[in-house]
């Protein structure tokens, strides 16, 4: 028994691939020969992934992936457990309906990542696509609980329908982040595009770099909020997000929306540190 599984892509991909089999707790009791025929799906075509990747080790909850796999989609989805690391960029649906454990992808990811999520925590280095945290197509929720933490720049609808969990972007994010937040939180140091928090009912969003407040959010106060201190010293603790002083001491205004809600939602736009 291995302490660690790896998966290394055997050639450069001409098709995305569909590889929602690899999630670390799933590798536990299988050993080197039967994760080697679990199936993946290239276009309509099921194949065994031994068939795309090395596999070396088994029955172990700790999983690495090697090589250019931003045209494999999947990985992590479903996770309960264990810790996947993914040696560079990304496809989309990275940690979707992930529950328990840790996803660490070392450079960016497509669209849909860590949509559906529960629990555990999805970190990654580089960027994250658009419906970071997000819910499924038709789904009346995204993401409810669990944390994820984008080192770079988000696309659209960051944690958009959100019922609680903490989504945290180190860079900008794209229109709409945290619409129609049910609850929950997602912190963008960058700046932030329009429609922030449009139909927030009880969500908070944070805007570091500036925001354009929608107008049926109301001013309230200006403040240090000691919750966000919390929270902005524990992403810098335990995701080692570089998160600057002038953001965990700092000054914020306080909107109250959205108003065509219940209006129990929040924006927190810095002023200054």
């Amino acid at each position: 028994m291995s302490n660690t599984v790896v998966l290394t892509l055997r050639s450069p991909l001409d098709a995305p691939l569909d590889a929602e089999c690899v999630a670390a707790d799933r590798f536990a009791e299988l050993t080197e020969r039967e994760i080697a025929a679990l199936p993946v799906w290239s276009g309509a075509r099921r194949a065994p992934l031994g068939d795309f990747f090395d596999v070396r080790g088994g029955r172990a909850t700790s999983v690495r992936v090697v090589g250019d796999v931003a045209r494999v989609e999947g990985l992590g989805s479903g996770a309960g457990g264990g810790e996947l690391v993914v040696e560079g960029d990304a496809g989309r649906r990275v940690a979707a309906g992930m529950s328990g454990g840790t996803v660490d992808v070392r450079g960016s990811v497509g669209d849909d990542a860590g949509i559906g999520m529960s629990g555990g925590a999805l970190r990654v280095a580089g960027d994250a696509g658009d419906r970071l945290g997000g819910g499924t197509p038709g789904a009346s929720r995204g993401m409810t609980g669990g944390e994820i933490v984008v080192a770079g720049s988000a696309g659209r609808d960051a944690g958009a329908l959100a019922r609680r969990g903490v989504i945290a972007v180190g860079g900008d994010a794209g229109e709409r982040a945290g619409r129609g937040v049910i609850a929950g939180t997602v912190v963008v140091f960058g700046r932030v595009g329009v429609g922030a928090g449009e139909g927030n009912k009880r969500g908070t969003v944070v805007a570091g770099g500036g925001v354009e407040v929608p107008p049926t959010y109301r001013f309230a106060c200006t403040y240090r909020p000691p919750h966000l201190r919390l929270l902005l010293t524990h992403l810098r603790r335990r995701h080692k997000l570089d998160v600057d002083d002038r953001f965990v001491a700092g000054l914020y205004r306080r909107w109250c929306g959205d108003v065509s809600t219940v209006g129990r939602g929040e924006i927190l736009e810095w002023v200054e540190g």
